[in-house]
């Protein structure tokens, strides 16, 4: 099996010299059974959690979550394997949907979006719109797959609101190299230089057409876009650890050891634990988004491997109603 690899000592440091800890997970977006990498995540977190409250970090916040269409059997299995978060966001929740119209109103009143034409490769299973050097030839004449996940892509052409990453690659380049590094371990904190330095030199899509992806938050004053189902979902750790009237540029924040925090809140979070298919999101394009904002970056971002056996990673072992009874046996 592939396991990360975490420090007694990174873990004991950091509550020391925390006022509170704030740990998440990601929401989950489940299509099938959750899987035993969800299981992990979560599981790692509520270890670093449960350290913290040791420690003496007070408060002391573990979030979670997913969407409307994974809520029940995911919550079951980590109800099951007493997963001891504090909060548990669902992405259809009134204080969630205020949160994200309130992040997206700021960076569009920032100039940060705008709407314009997109073309290029989409990858329905991951969301995400790929680069040329992103796509490459797939096992069956005339398709394309994605370099990184092997899922197939199509080639689309629609109009989108897009987000100005490419004005924040400096920025971002200058925070991944910042000490004590932002992103661990060093391998992943290498693989996100590496996108900084190759493929921020575009604009994001951060929007859907609305025809096409019917669920999700709405674009504020735009019926005909969904709000991208990342950005959607990377703002639900503010709606855990903030008011929405507290993003904005004039929020009052105060400085410390630590670094920056708002004032009246839990954020930043002091570690995102996060898979390594998902590293992407959380340390290029959810950095990029808080600058924007004018809003404190998270302290530490944990990416863990995927389970493995051999040098296959696992992708078979789905939980199902059974989940109680395996988790119960290897206790």
């Amino acid at each position: 099996m592939g396991f990360a690899r975490f420090s007694r000592r990174f873990f004991s440091s950091q509550a020391n010299r925390a006022a509170y800890s704030f740990i998440t997970t990601p929401i989950f977006y489940v299509n099938a059974a959750p899987h035993i990498g969800h299981l992990y995540t979560a599981v790692l977190g509520d270890a670093a959690h449960r350290w913290s409250q040791l420690a003496g970090a007070t408060p002391t916040i573990f979030t979670t979550g997913t969407d409307e269409h994974g809520l029940k059997i995911q919550k079951r299995l980590f109800d099951t394997a007493e997963i001891s978060s504090t909060d548990y966001v669902r992405t259809t929740e009134n204080r969630h949907v205020d949160t994200v119209h309130k992040f997206w109103n700021v960076l569009r009143e920032g100039d940060h979006i705008y709407k314009g034409q997109y073309e290029g490769w989409y990858s329905v299973p991951d969301e995400t719109f790929l680069s040329p050097s992103q796509a490459t030839d797939g096992t069956e004449p005339g398709t394309k797959v994605s370099v990184e996940t092997g899922h197939a892509v199509e080639w689309s052409s629609e109009e989108n609101y897009m987000f100005r990453l490419s004005s924040f690659r400096d920025r971002l380049l200058e925070w991944i190299d910042s000490r004590p590094y932002p992103v661990i371990p060093e391998s992943s904190r290498q693989r996100v230089r590496h996108w900084l330095l190759h493929e921020t030199n575009s604009d994001l899509s951060v929007s859907r057409p609305r025809s096409r992806l019917h669920w999700g938050v709405p674009v504020p004053n735009d019926s005909s876009q969904t709000i991208y189902v990342w950005l959607d979902a990377l703002v639900n750790y503010l709606t855990v650890s903030i008011t929405p009237s507290q993003i904005s540029h004039n929020s009052q924040t105060h400085r410390h050891d630590n670094g920056t925090e708002i004032c009246g809140s839990v954020w930043p979070a002091t570690n995102q634990i996060v898979g390594k298919d998902i590293l992407k999101f959380h340390a290029v394009y959810w950095p990029a988004f808080l600058m924007a904002a004018g809003l404190p970056l998270p302290r530490r971002i944990v990416s863990h491997a995927h389970w493995t056996i051999g040098k296959s990673k696992v992708e078979q072992f789905y939980f199902s109603s059974d989940s109680k009874k395996w988790l119960n046996s290897i206790r």
